[in-house]
């Protein structure tokens, strides 16, 4: 009796093995195709999105540089330029 229960346990152990390498190669081939194909899409899309950042920080720091520019007087200045040269 006990060496059938033992027979029966090898049995169901190596059914467990062999079932898990059977659905586990296709699963892990067809995970691996997924990624290979979705993994540059995601750095072209990590790479827009950081050079988008840089576009809005770089128009971030022109803003603040015409921040300390008063308009009136950067519009005056113009004005006296083109002054000297009407005359």
């Amino acid at each position: 009796m006990v060496y059938c229960e033992v027979m029966k346990e090898k049995l169901a152990n190596i059914f467990i093995i062999v079932g898990s390498i059977f659905i586990g190669i296709p699963l892990g081939l067809i995970v691996g195709l997924v990624c290979w194909f979705k993994f540059p899409f995601q750095i072209y899309y990590q790479a827009r999105a950081n050079l988008a950042l840089q576009r809005i920080n770089k128009a971030k720091e022109k803003l603040k540089e015409y921040e300390d520019i008063d308009i009136w007087e950067r519009h005056a200045q113009r004005m006296e330029e083109k002054k000297s040269y009407d005359n």
